[in-house]
């Protein structure tokens, strides 16, 4: 099988996956807004920043280079395997004795049991993320897409039915814990790696030369990304945080369903580029071509209906999020603008650029939290935009020199989508203007998404019919196995 027909079959697969996960997620997500208040989004919008952070320690990178490693040995997966679930008891352990000094820094004594409970994930996860990795490696897509529903399923029905019992922020954590178990489990019968007893310190050292470059990015992204919750909740309380993170959680949605598809598929199959850079480039520009297409259509219909889309589903109580969803719209927008900067970059043998650029990125953020902040939690998010956008153009510039990338084919791609994207976000809100107050939101709210597709689609179309025959092509190839390279 080719590799663009493999990278195709991945992305039916990663669209499957994202589909479901969405739809699932988001029905979920919605009943629990409207049966929680703003201050358990908040609190466990906490445990999430902790748990996120000490995960990096679970894995430290090496499951992205089992990935980029060329030749696997049986030695290289048992090392990781023992590794990350060591890694991941040690930081169970720990986070149970030091739950209380946590709490105290976030100064929110209702942390602690959380914490404690909530931590059990780290080692339900890192049971079976081997397993998981070595399918992504394969790319076979097939069975971590059947993981992650199976996983949504499982913890969507729990979570909902401790809701409904009154068990308020516990929910969440019980939904959160059900998911890992019920996606490791799945993991597990569906493949046919089991460790050994062994262990290799040389095959985990040769996976380290890799990993530890990718972990320090990671520890560096993490930083970028989650600062402005950790500012916003020290600073603020956990009410405001809960805000923040209801209208992140909505633009996230949105970002997976563009970027997961793409970042899941990119690595590998750009890894076996490695050493033809002209072909990288190409595959790159090709994929930019796609990617603006849908993320200006994703993003900017969704910071277009977000002030009808917010109180109208998830409750009146979620109203102050919606101007925050417009600008975490942005935000994500740009973010994915960029997603093949990390895997051209790991993909060409450059883990010290992407090392430096997510240095740099680190320092912009906090500077974007701790100075906005001051204004507002508005101004946090535009300093984020500001930060990522030019740390991108400065991914470019390093990809520019490395494997000679023109940031201005990459950019291109992004001009007819950029004014179809305007013009969908001004036709919108002023329908918006003229139905308000509407005697039926749904209907209004349907007339929204409906002009804006027809606006936006329109635009593309009129530069020419190329971009989204392309879209077609690419599900025709993922969709029919027949289907010829």
């Amino acid at each position: 099988m080719s590799l663009q027909l493999q990278a195709a079959r991945g992305l039916k697969w990663q669209m499957i996956e994202m589909a479901g996960r969405q739809f699932l997620g988001l029905a979920v997500f919605t009943t629990l807004a409207r049966l929680l208040d703003p201050s358990a989004f908040g609190l466990m919008g906490q445990v999430g920043i902790y748990l996120a952070f000490v995960g990096m320690f679970v894995d430290q990178g090496i499951a992205t280079a089992l990935i980029q490693r060329k030749t696997l040995e049986s030695q290289h997966i048992n090392a990781a395997f023992w590794f990350n679930l060591t890694c991941a008891a040690t930081l169970c352990l720990a986070t149970i004795a030091s739950a209380g000094f946590v709490a105290t820094f976030f100064a929110e004594p209702r942390l602690e049991p959380l914490l404690r409970w909530a931590s059990l994930a780290l080692v339900v996860h890192a049971s079976g993320a081997v397993h998981g990795t070595l399918f992504i490696r394969e790319m076979d897509f097939r069975r971590p897409t059947i993981r992650t529903l199976i996983a949504n399923v499982a913890g969507g029905v729990v979570g909902v039915t401790m809701g409904v019992a009154g068990y308020g922020v516990w929910s969440l954590v019980g939904q959160q814990l059900t998911s890992s178990i019920a996606g490791t489990c799945f993991l597990w019968i569906a493949s046919s790696w089991r460790p050994s007893i062994g262990f290799s310190f040389a095959h985990l050292r040769q996976l380290m030369r890799v990993s530890a470059s990718v972990f320090a990015s990671g520890l560096l992204w993490f930083f970028s990304s989650r600062l402005d919750q950790i500012v916003i909740g020290r600073i603020t309380g956990a009410g405001i945080l809960g805000q923040y993170v209801i209208g992140n959680k909505l633009a996230e949605i949105a970002r997976t369903a563009v970027h997961q598809p793409i970042s899941v598929v990119s690595l590998p199959a750009l890894s076996r580029l490695q050493g033809n850079s002209a072909r990288l480039c190409q595959a790159i520009y090709k994929g930019m071509q796609l990617n603006s297409l849908v993320s200006f259509a994703v993003f900017g219909g969704l910071a277009s209906i977000a002030p009808s889309l917010v109180p109208l589903v998830l409750g009146k109580q979620w109203e102050p999020a919606a101007s925050l969803l417009q600008l975490l719209a942005l935000y994500q927008l740009v973010v994915v603008l960029f997603v093949y900067c990390y895997p051209a970059l790991l993909a060409s043998g450059g883990p010290g650029k992407h090392l430096l650029v997510n240095t740099v990125c680190a320092a912009g953020a906090a500077m974007a939290c701790f100075v906005g902040i001051r204004f507002g939690v508005h101004f946090v998010v535009v300093g984020l935009i500001m930060n990522i956008t030019w740390i991108g153009l400065l991914a470019l510039w390093f990809l520019r020199r490395r494997i000679g990338l023109s940031p201005l084919l990459y950019l291109r791609p992004c001009t007819i989508p950029f004014l179809a994207a305007c013009a969908m976000f001004l036709a919108v809100r002023l329908l918006a203007s003229l139905l308000s107050p509407s005697p039926s939101p749904w209907l209004a709210l349907g007339l929204q998404v409906l002009l804006g597709g027809i606006v936006y689609l329109g635009v593309v179309l009129a530069e020419g019919t190329e971009r989204v025959g392309q879209l077609l092509d690419v599900v025709n190839l993922a969709l029919h196995r027949s289907a010829i390279t």
